[in-house]
């Protein structure tokens, strides 16, 4: 019953349904749309085109955190693209295990010698960093480093690889490549006064790339890899880069990243899709005006780069990281829809689909999560890399009636929520709840330190209290429920 419900709820894109439905399960379905799907007037006739069988490629670079970076959200909507658009390659990639962090799956490597790390956040830098959000650097020539490049059989082909490319410091070692037959040395392009690219013409023989390095000039004392791109020989499709950072938030990538302008210019994206906000709602203290007013900073120098950019937003899911309460969720995906207003873009708003408020729990209990209540399994994210396409799919039919058909993909989303669990009943102990209690705001009280005091969340005291401000004043009494969330 909830299969057939499912399915027939999901063709009619864009239509509002009723709450009786949804409660089959956590997913707002109502709310899985494209919102402002104006913002993204030129992706959208640029993928037409694609349709149509004309030669173009729409480049597109997502940012994020962790969910991000572990590559199974945005490798479900990269994947679903070019699926029905057409591959044009991987996108820029990180070996994120040379440097203690997680994968990419697709890219195995090993660095031999002397080599230290850094990404966006440690603070303060130590290593000139890039688009990908990390760097390598070793200055010691005997240090050489090799690449296995493990493509998707299902899209990606070796065969269809035309040229590699490796992002690096300006004025580095050199780079020679381990023939079989004899070593060659790549051949740099100097970019920018940041940063040079080396590259090898394609096709390979193999995917196991040798690497060392050497001194071919006096000013030159180290060498940083910020990423390689193994470049598609298609002309026609998407091509899909994926530049997640565990633990990042939206401010550190525009502060600590100072060659993220000029590879980004480089790569020639038309559509940025940014899924921060995670890390910032476990914040002690978050200025919203002040994240509003950077990141609006931050669009208007892409645009002034970039003017044909457009963005897409996605809200921070909800967690529970550790079992605490991410106190500024709301304000953070409410800060996000007013930058997205502003700048007249596109937003997908994961939080309120994924079910809002505590939907983190039920998650976890159909397996869709991690015990972390923070990430999810790959389960969990292929679920919302499928939603999102969906939506994005359904905004595109919207705007050009039948162009895509989407039967197979509500199939596979049909299919996925069939781990969802009916929800339980649960009989409650009422002795043991936590007793309600009276608190008197004192001098140099916060909402912050009323809630740490009494260990429970700012937005369970607001609720409680019927507040509608974290304005408070001494003398003030408020009723307190520990332990709530």
């Amino acid at each position: 019953m909830i299969t057939v419900l499912f399915f027939n709820i999901c063709m009619k894109s864009q239509t509002q349904i009723s709450d009786s439905i949804l409660n089959i399960n956590p997913i707002n379905l109502g709310k899985n749309i494209i919102e402002n799907p104006k913002g993204l007037e030129r992706t959208f006739l640029k993928l037409k085109s694609i349709k149509d069988g004309k030669d173009s490629i729409l480049v597109v670079v997502h940012f994020g955190d962790s969910h991000v970076q572990m590559g199974h959200f945005s490798g479900k909507i990269k994947q679903n693209l070019q699926y029905e658009f057409g591959d044009c390659g991987d996108g820029i990639l990180f070996p994120y295990s040379a440097c203690k962090s997680i994968g990419p799956r697709n890219l195995k490597s090993q660095f031999n010698g002397l080599w230290d790390h850094n990404n966006i956040t440690s603070v303060p830098n130590k290593i000139n960093i890039g688009i990908k959000g990390y760097s390598l650097r070793t200055k010691d020539t005997l240090s050489n480093f090799s690449l296995n490049y493990i493509p998707d059989t299902s899209i990606h082909k070796l065969i269809n690889i035309k040229k590699i490319k490796i992002f690096h410091g300006n004025n580095n070692y050199q780079i020679v490549l381990n023939n079989q037959h004899s070593d060659i040395i790549l051949p740099s392009e100097n970019i920018s006064s940041n940063f040079e690219i080396s590259s090898i013409n394609a096709p390979l023989v193999s995917s196991d790339l040798s690497f060392k390095l050497i001194k071919t000039s006096e000013s030159q004392s180290e060498f940083i890899f910020h990423g390689i791109f193994f470049e598609s020989d298609q002309i026609r499709g998407v091509q899909y880069h994926q530049c997640g950072v565990v633990g990042a938030q939206f401010l550190q990538l525009i502060k600590y990243s100072p060659f993220f302008m000029e590879q980004l210019i480089a790569l020639k994206p038309n559509l940025i899709i940014f899924s921060y906000g995670s890390n910032e709602s476990y914040l002690r203290n978050f200025d919203a005006l002040k994240y509003k007013n950077e990141v609006s900073v931050f669009l208007e120098k892409l645009k002034k780069e970039l003017p044909q950019i457009e963005f897409l937003f996605t809200t921070t899911p909800d967690t529970r990281s550790n079992n605490q309460f991410p106190i500024y969720t709301n304000e953070i995906n409410n800060t996000q829809r007013e930058i997205a207003n502003r700048n007249n873009s596109a937003l997908w708003d994961l939080n309120t689909i994924m079910g809002g408020e505590n939907s983190m729990k039920i998650w976890h209990q159909n397996g869709l999560a991690n015990n972390d209540k923070l990430h999810f399994l790959k389960s969990g994210y292929l679920i919302q890399g499928n939603l999102f396409s969906l939506s994005f799919f359904n905004a595109i039919n919207n705007k050009f009636p039948n162009s895509i058909k989407t039967e197979s993909l509500i199939s596979e989303i049909n299919n996925q929520f069939l781990s969802f669990k009916k929800n339980k009943t649960i009989e409650i102990d009422k002795s043991k709840l936590p007793k309600k209690r009276k608190y008197i705001v004192k001098k140099g009280d916060t909402m912050l330190k009323i809630s740490n005091k009494n260990n429970c969340s700012i937005q369970s005291i607001m609720k409680a209290n019927n507040l509608t401000t974290k304005i408070i004043k001494v003398g003030e009494t408020f009723i307190i429920i520990p332990n709530s969330l």
